[in-house]
């Protein structure tokens, strides 16, 4: 193609109006520093030429106003690079092509244009046995792109008397000026910005790395310069041969088998600094550059991406001479297949080839062999994996079908095991329908009625099993992890337990049994079961005041105006509001019963409060509605400093349990003292008991569910004995 001087630039088959639409500016207000950075280097590695040592300088301008404040001019890119001689200003003109490798797109240059009003690009390459300079512009200004469907103006090639290459790019004037505080840095920190960006490329190229200076400018006067040089590099820390099986297809074409062949790989690793390496990475290597694949990628799973070793983070370059041969035309695109690919399009491979999956493996696995430091992570991992395991009851044999890695939270590792046993559920689901369906079909007449019959339902005694193990699993997993806090409370080992107060374990262990100030409770929405697993089934209330309770909508206390005086009389008697009291918890099982439940703090002498659920009891039996009239009370009193001679010699009637170490006292009376109800005593059951007894008695039970859950358990599938199924 010949390029004409002074002429706007167009290509057949680019229309750049939609073009830079679609390629929006980038958030990185840095961009086109990155962008020409990297065209530069490239430029360097084009050339072969023995003992070339390549040079990048970038130099920063700045205007000093009268107040001493800077403000961005401009930003000059000079390298001694190969230059845009014609194949590669043609390149430069065709958008996204790729052909010049680098995994070069081509809309880097639609950056500078989105950011600069100004880019001024003058080159010097080798014509032939001579040397030509070529000047060109590039903007998305109207006279460009819309009026000469362009972004480059071609101001001249000229002839010039020298034998060195390069390029030298100029942006100056921002367009938007909100992007002017991002281009005010000191040349330190540009430095900074660029060794973290170009980190991995940096390591890559360590031993050919191109003098790189950053200038600073200030009013056209030079002010100061920094370097880029192999000292602000990582260093290698090892080299890690390993060796890759060939593999070829069976002579059936049904199955690949290894071949009596072997690839030779080398795994380059670096410690990099945390704050220079966001996450520890693996790449591929081809031709000495590192291939970025969005699907022919190895997976690094020796380490999670975040985890950093003293302060430092891995990156592992995997190069062979395979990875080379693999290289496509168009840079950066590897053939190596997958077992999958192989065995599908095998005809398109070489007859023995290497799998994409143990590389990967095995690449990991000589990481491991080599970072002890890595491997304990690993055995973090396992032990994060079986905790999750033991306090959720997740099932060996759905995590043996899932994939874990390294790079998994604990929150992906349960939505991973969640998914899958939900698709066995929905296979199970699907099977039961199958079996309950296929009744229709089965005609009582037939002389193999029972047989298939026979066959339905032991097909459905393999489902049904599966699934109620399953929905029983997450309900005994929940009850585990209210044991476990409930354990931690007793153990004073919760956060909030740091300060020490005294009323707060009672409140800790009232609201984990029992959520305070609980007016209306449904079935099922506490963990009494705790205490007895008929409690949960049970209406009841916390810590609401007496004359506030509730049955069913209904107050249980009479109102004030409907008393008598001597009720009134009893009931603010010595200087007390008897209806403003709070018992912990209040239960009502069933019409004439109230369960009554107080809950003491574990330094509390449990002794002191013998008396207090008694006087509750009275209370309710005195002064309830005809509604609800109250003859028979159970009461439970809880703490942790309980003496069986200590209650005894303060209520004989109290009697020490024969089995699970707590005291009871079978019965007492409840005074009846108006109305009706005078001297119609109720009665009261009562127990006392310490928390750690409570919290073994709930234990037990739920481990007696555990060790049948946790029983080797077979997922059934279908079988040969199926076969013969009539559907």
């Amino acid at each position: 193609m010949d390029f004409s001087d002074n002429t706007f630039i167009t290509k057949d088959g680019v229309y750049y109006p939609q073009i830079i639409r679609e390629v929006k500016k980038s958030p990185n207000p840095l961009q086109p520093i990155y962008e020409s950075f990297t065209n530069s280097l490239e430029s360097i590695e084009s050339i072969t030429t023995p003992n070339y040592k390549g040079k990048v300088t970038l130099q920063c301008y700045f205007l000093k106003d009268l107040y001493g404040g800077l403000e961005f001019d401009k930003i000059i890119i000079e390298d001694n690079g190969k230059g845009f001689d014609d194949t590669e200003f043609n390149r430069f003109l065709t958008f996204k092509d790729s052909r010049k490798g680098f995994n070069n797109k081509g809309s880097g240059r639609i950056q500078f244009v989105h950011y600069f009003n100004d880019c001024e690009y003058t080159s010097t390459f080798q014509s032939g046995k001579g040397f030509k300079q070529r000047n060109f512009q590039i903007s998305k200004s109207k006279n460009y792109i819309h009026t000469n469907n362009t972004l480059t103006f071609l101001k001249s090639t000229v002839d010039v008397d020298t034998d060195l290459t390069g390029t030298t790019l100029k942006l100056s004037g921002l367009i938007d000026d909100k992007d002017k505080i991002n281009y005010l840095f000191q040349v330190e920190e540009l430095k900074e910005k660029l060794l973290n960006h170009y980190i991995q490329r940096f390591c890559l190229i360590k031993e050919n790395l191109p003098e790189i200076t950053l200038e600073q400018y200030i009013n056209e006067e030079f002010d100061k310069s920094v370097s880029i040089t192999e000292d602000d590099i990582p260093s290698e820390d090892k080299t890690l041969p390993f060796e890759v099986d060939y593999y070829k297809l069976s002579l059936d074409s049904r199955t690949i088998e290894k071949a009596n062949k072997k690839e030779a790989f080398s795994i380059k690793s670096f410690k990099i600094q945390k704050d220079k390496l966001s996450e520890n990475a693996i790449k591929f290597i081809s031709k000495n550059e590192i291939v970025e694949l969005d699907k022919q990628k190895i997976n690094l799973t020796s380490v999670s991406n975040k985890d950093n070793f003293e302060d430092h983070r891995f990156l592992f370059l995997v190069s062979s001479n395979y990875i080379n041969d693999r290289d496509s035309d168009v840079r950066g695109e590897l053939k190596i297949p997958t077992k999958d690919t192989f065995k599908k399009d095998f005809n398109i491979f070489q007859e023995e080839e290497i799998m994409l999956e143990d590389i990967e493996e095995l690449s990991n696995g000589t990481i491991r062999d080599a970072y002890p430091e890595i491997q304990q992570k690993i055995e973090e991992k396992q032990q994060e994996i079986e905790e999750l395991k033991e306090m959720f009851l997740l099932n060996d044999e759905v995590l043996k079908e899932i994939s874990i890695s390294l790079n998994d939270t604990e929150e992906s590792i349960l939505e991973k095991f969640y998914v899958a046993e939900s698709r066995q559920i929905a296979k199970s689901d699907s099977r039961i329908k199958k079996q309950v369906d296929q009744l229709d079909n089965l005609d009582p007449t037939s002389k193999n009625y029972q047989e298939d019959l026979n066959l339905c339902i032991n097909k459905l005694v393999k489902e049904i099993p599966l699934q109620n193990r399953k929905a029983l699993t997450h309900y005994v997993a929940r009850r585990k992890l209210v044991l476990d806090l409930f354990d931690k409370v007793l153990e004073n080992k919760l956060t909030v337990q740091n300060g020490g107060e005294r009323s707060k374990t009672e409140a800790l262990i009232h609201n984990l049994i029992f959520k305070q100030h609980t007016e209306n409770r449904t079935p099922d929405s506490s963990d009494l079961w705790l205490l007895n697993e008929d409690f949960i089934l049970f209406e009841g209330c916390s810590e609401s005041t007496l004359e506030n309770v509730k049955v069913d909508g209904k107050k249980i206390f009479r109102d004030e105006q409907d008393l008598t005086e001597e009720e009134r009389n009893f009931k603010n008697s010595l200087k007390e509001d008897r209806y403003g009291k709070r018992p912990d918890i209040l239960l009502f099982p069933k019409e004439g019963k109230c369960v009554i439940i107080e809950l003491k703090s574990t330094d509390a002498k449990v002794s002191d409060y013998i008396n207090q659920i008694q006087n509750y009891a009275t209370l309710i039996r005195n002064f309830s509605t005809d509604d609800f009239e109250f003859t028979t009370f159970y009461g439970y009193l809880f703490g942790e400093q309980i003496d069986t001679f200590d209650v005894r010699s303060k209520d004989s009637d109290f009697k020490e349990a024969t089995f699970f170490d707590y005291l009871y006292r079978p019965a007492k009376p409840i005074s009846g003292f108006f109305r009706h109800r005078k001297n119609q005593d109720g009665t009261i059951y009562t127990e006392i008991m310490k928390y750690s007894t409570l919290f073994a008695r709930a234990k037990n039970r739920n481990d007696v569910f555990i060790k049948k859950l946790t029983q080797n358990f077979i997922i059934h599938d279908y079988t040969d004995d199926d076969k013969d199924l009539p559907f």
